[in-house]
């Protein structure tokens, strides 16, 4: 272990080769499980409860299993079959919740499911009733007097051999809730995925449903590229700006008529006034009912990486865990991480959700670019790609500190250098530097990737030097340049 930063510097010479692996934060032997009402790692099967018992014990062969025996996103299972599906549960206690959301699943266009099932008193028995049938979703409603450990039991039970059955693919058990109803620790900890309805009216409920559906069953898609804006979110309490009411206006920051429209929303859960796993649930449920139907962009940004999350690596990977199990376009992964806690999220987060996408990153903040190698800058580039046999990263961001506008030009140059180096599933670069003197960095950015962009109605700005979209554009025009040659001027 040691302190987290850019690998050596010692190697004057120009290179696409990655590093051996780059320093990490040192793991305890056994992290604590925080937050209220969250998950038991001992209480979940499968690859979930596999990576969680990675988080608390570091056992080998628990990363192996995420990363090696459930992980092929290629078309195909371990076996070599043709990629499916792996089966669907969803349960709760709103029978009318339960039944609705069970029929938005299956009239989601390309989820592949055809029929709902009542699991009911055949729950112990729901292997041989037919959970191995990918186009079946099996509901179960939780009666007042159920039993929990029995119910938990019969889930963990098909969790455990719905892998065997389905080589390659990742059973889903979905555990619903309507937003005013208690949050039952049992049943989080039985469940893959969680599905937080906000009111009463059932369309809504149905668009919120089907998103979360898609990440689960469906192809993603297309990743953010070249000339479009994220932007990075700043509220300590995101509810201060999306309300879920009938008079509510989306913000600017949503739909933005004045300026460039935004691809993305970036949920910074280090920012938010409280950590635990049940508010940041709820956080991204509002988020995603207000987002008019932009993509989340899940990050955990660490302390050593610029952000505000403790640089403890147990506990990112257990916050992270959150994003997946609210279901997210796009999470991002620090590269900052040990290199097989790393693949094993990867892995887990490709094999669990056919439509989301992972940002690899490092922010190099302890150093400016001025005093990386050019072989080192490179080197951030290939590490961010890493990824587990079968898995991939879409999205490659790398971010300097600029101490003079020279910064900004090697960062754009190091990433054009090396792009034609990466690995073929690595759609988008963000090559970008910190800083008023790393501005010219974002403006350059809007060729290779998505731009992380602030905007004036946000309570502050993400990073320092950050710009909105239309500050952006403006520095492209004055530099001669088109204002972004990917949207119609």
């Amino acid at each position: 272990s040691g302190s987290v930063g850019a690998p050596s510097m010692s190697s004057p010479t120009r290179t696409t080769s990655p590093p051996t692996a780059l320093p990490r934060s040192p793991m305890p032997s056994r992290a604590k499980v925080s937050g209220r009402g969250g998950p038991h790692p001992a209480g979940r099967c499968g690859a979930f409860g596999a990576f969680e018992r990675y988080i608390a014990t570091r056992e080998e062969a628990d990363v192996r299993l995420v990363r090696e025996g459930v992980l092929r996103v290629d078309g195909h299972g371990a076996d070599g079959s043709e990629w499916q599906h792996g089966p669907m549960l969803i349960f709760g206690r709103d029978a009318e919740l339960v039944s609705s959301v069970a029929a938005t699943a299956v009239a989601t266009t390309g989820a592949g499911l055809s029929a709902v099932v009542d699991a009911g008193t055949l729950l112990k028995n729901v292997v041989a009733a037919g959970w191995s049938d990918p186009s079946t979703v099996h509901t179960f409603v939780l009666e007042g007097d159920c039993d929990p450990d029995a119910v938990s039991r019969a889930i963990n039970g098909a969790l455990a051999t719905a892998p065997v059955c389905h080589p390659g693919t990742l059973p889903a058990v979905v555990y619903v809730r309507r937003s005013h109803s208690p949050r039952e620790t049992w049943a989080v900890a039985t469940s893959t995925h969680e599905f937080e309805a906000i009111g009463e009216d059932p369309a809504p409920i149905a668009t919120d449903f089907e998103r979360l559906i898609r990440i689960l069953r469906c192809a993603p898609a297309a990743c953010l590229g070249p000339g479009s804006y994220f932007v990075s979110l700043t509220f300590p309490d995101l509810s201060e700006a999306v309300s879920c009411g009938e008079e509510w206006t989306p913000p600017e920051w949503a739909v933005d008529q004045q300026g460039p429209l935004h691809s993305a929303l970036e949920v910074r859960a280090d920012l938010l006034k409280s950590q635990d796993e049940e508010f940041v649930l709820s956080q991204l449920a509002i988020m995603r009912r207000g987002s008019q139907g932009l993509p989340i962009i899940y990050t955990v940004r660490s302390q050593n990486q610029g952000g505000d999350f403790p640089d403890d690596e147990a506990e990112v990977w257990r916050l992270m865990l959150a994003g997946l199990r609210f279901g997210v376009e796009y999470v991002d992964v620090e590269a900052c991480w040990s290199r097989e806690g790393r693949e094993a999220f990867i892995a887990l987060a490709k094999s669990a959700h056919r439509g989301t996408r992972v940002i690899g990153s490092f922010h190099s903040i302890k150093q400016t670019v001025a005093e990386i190698s050019d072989a080192d800058l490179c080197a951030l580039f290939h590490e961010c790609a890493r990824a587990p046999v079968g898995g991939s990263v879409d999205i490659v961001k790398v971010v300097g500190r600029a101490e003079s506008a020279q910064c900004s030009i090697r960062m754009n140059q190091a990433a054009i250098s090396v792009r034609g180096a990466l690995p073929d599933t690595v759609g988008s670069i963000v090559a970008i530097c910190t800083t008023d003197a790393g501005r010219l960095s974002r403006a350059l950015n809007v060729m290779l990737g998505p731009t992380p962009v602030a905007h004036p109605a946000l309570p502050g700005k993400a990073a320092p030097g950050q710009l909105s979209a239309v500050e952006i554009e403006r520095i492209r025009q004055i530099l001669g340049l088109s204002s972004n040659p990917f949207t119609k001027q």
